[in-house]
């Protein structure tokens, strides 16, 4: 798939996305001013008790856009955020659209081994990032980066502290009253989304701004949702997940969000209860939570619908919601297709919203082909091929893009899974080799490589393990020599923290054994390293997910 001009068949599609008013000429910047001048005094969201209007978001995202124009920020340019759950994660993810640029968000759990690669690949002309994160000095990381790839971003902005070099994001006193006169369209980048493949290497997705607002529209219009709409936000905010719920969706419908620092289960059912949520949408380990407290909780309101997406969910949590009284929708979607592009209504029946991943969304398109391209009949498992108006522009990277699609524009994700007559869809599998930890992806080849350059170790094979709470964590298969078994567990542990990568990479649970074994041509088979025996050591060991 290339950015050339469209074939005809291809037009045709595009003319369709626009008759259904799937791709409008609204863009992400438009949508925050377009609110607020139509309610400028109504809650936008409540963020650990603070209470944000329309019209005060308004005026903060348009203070820190202008002071990116006058900075020398131009259209197209990326902003990276890094920014834990507050709220300048949000402004100036709004501002980055607001002034013409692309929004480039990346969680905070990624330290300087994916950084390094992020910060090379997307060349970042303005970042923004916390004065300290645990023990981590995060500035002082992107600065070391940046360096090292000779950029010179025209302004870091540092929430917290200070640092030579760094600057506070503006405050909305600043802002003046001027429009902006920043031009994008909605064919335009918006979003640059790192999101892990079967490479080791966070592979980068361009998202336009009519791509998302087609999932907008069409998530709206699955749920029911609007201005009645109350949404709870708990998942990062440098993520589109968490970006989406806690304020692009709520702008978008004209309602409100509650937004959380962090996870806490049971600050989330009192936030719930008092501020009459209606919504929440993640991974399964938010909803397993609320459940087991529902459980032993006096009646109050409840979350009414909560919908499940980014990891698996077992038939059985979704019945436990149930008779807890909140409605479990599955659904799926990726990156690529700027959130879900299948979920099931609130009131379908529990029996397809336990089993299915959804019904596909309005103008989005899925073939299930066999290993040799051919289409199977519906019902069928096969490989997944995507194609519709939520889907990404390209890669950053060409031959990711050229591996992906095809010349009709079919996209490739790397899953498995069937679609039956009415169009509900049900992934069986995956043939990305990737770990699924509540929602965020990990390519186990970092891990693998990691693990391998520890003392003693002969070979390696890491591979998703499950999980009653986060859906998947990491498993690691290990050959070790003497010295290195008799050692045990934790110079293992030690080494991969080591080398830098984000602690959620961990492995949880640790087999040695004898061999790990391969296919004639030296691939790892995966599929066969849960029935190896473990030797007599420690082996099995498994330890609290980080």
């Amino acid at each position: 798939m290339t950015t050339a001009t469209p074939s005809a068949s291809t037009a045709y599609r595009y003319a369709g996305y626009r008759a259904s008013g799937l791709w409008t000429p609204t863009t992400l910047a438009d949508l925050v001013p377009r609110a607020a001048a139509r309610h400028p005094e109504r809650e936008l969201f409540c963020f650990e008790g603070r209470r944000v209007s329309y019209g005060e978001f308004e005026r903060w995202t348009r203070a820190i856009a202008q002071d990116l124009v006058r900075r020398g920020v131009t259209p197209g340019d990326r902003v990276l955020v890094q920014l834990p759950n507050r709220l300048e994660a949000l402004a100036v993810q709004v501002a980055a659209f607001r002034a013409g640029a692309v929004d480039v968000p990346v969680i905070p759990i990624y330290r300087e081994h994916e950084m390094r690669q992020i910060v090379a690949d997307c060349r970042p002309a303005v970042v923004c990032t916390v004065d300290a994160l645990g023990p981590r000095d995060p500035a002082a990381e992107l600065d070391g980066l940046l360096d090292e790839a000779g950029l010179d971003p025209v302004v870091r902005y540092l929430v917290g502290g200070g640092r030579p070099g760094w600057v506070a994001v503006p405050d909305a006193a600043t802002a003046v009253d001027e429009p902006l006169t920043v031009t994008r369209g909605p064919a335009d980048p918006a979003l640059l989304l790192y999101t892990s493949g079967t490479t080791a290497a966070p592979k980068g997705a361009l998202l336009s701004h009519r791509a998302v607002v087609a999932h907008l529209v069409n998530f709206r219009d699955a749920l029911g949702a609007g201005e009645h709409t109350v949404t709870l936000a708990a998942t990062p905010l440098s993520h589109l997940g968490g970006f989406v719920a806690a304020v692009v969706f709520p702008v978008f419908l004209g309602g409100r969000s509650v937004v959380m620092s962090g996870w806490r289960p049971d600050d989330a059912v009192e936030l719930i209860e008092a501020e009459r949520v209606t919504l929440m949408m993640g991974a399964t380990v938010f909803v397993a939570d609320l459940v087991e407290r529902y459980r032993t909780r006096p009646e109050g309101h409840r979350l009414d619908t909560y919908a499940c997406a980014g990891a698996a969910i077992a038939p059985e949590i979704v019945d436990r919601a149930s008779e807890a009284g909140v409605r479990v929708v599955r659904a799926y979607g990726m990156t690529e297709t700027a959130g879900v592009l299948a979920i099931a209504a609130a009131d379908d029946p529990l029996e397809r919203r336990r089993a299915w991943d959804g019904r596909l969304l309005r103008g989005m398109e899925m073939t299930v082909v066999d290993e040799d391209g051919a289409l199977v009949p519906p019902g069928t498992v096969g490989r997944l091929r995507i194609r519709g108006p939520q889907l990404l522009e390209c890669y950053t990277d060409p031959v990711v893009t050229a591996e992906q699609f095809d010349d009709d524009g079919w996209f490739s994700p790397g899953d498995v899974g069937r679609v039956d007559d009415e169009g509900w869809v049900q992934i069986v599998g995956r043939t990305k080799d990737i770990v699924n930890r509540g929602g965020e992806k990990f390519s186990t080849m970092d891990i693998e490589l990691a693990i391998a350059s520890a003392p003693g170790v002969r070979r390696v094979a890491v591979t998703a393990v499950p999980d009653e709470r986060l859906g998947e964590v990491v498993g690691a298969w290990v050959v070790l020599d003497d010295d290195a078994r008799a050692a045990g567990v934790d110079p293992l542990l030690d080494h991969v923290a080591g080398q830098r990568l984000a602690r959620a990479k961990t492995p949880v649970e640790w087999h040695v054994v004898a061999d790990i074994p391969v296919t004639a041509t030296g691939k790892i088979r995966k599929h066969t390293l849960a029935g190896l025996p473990d030797l007599d050591l420690w082996s099995a060991h498994r330890t609290a997910p980080a």
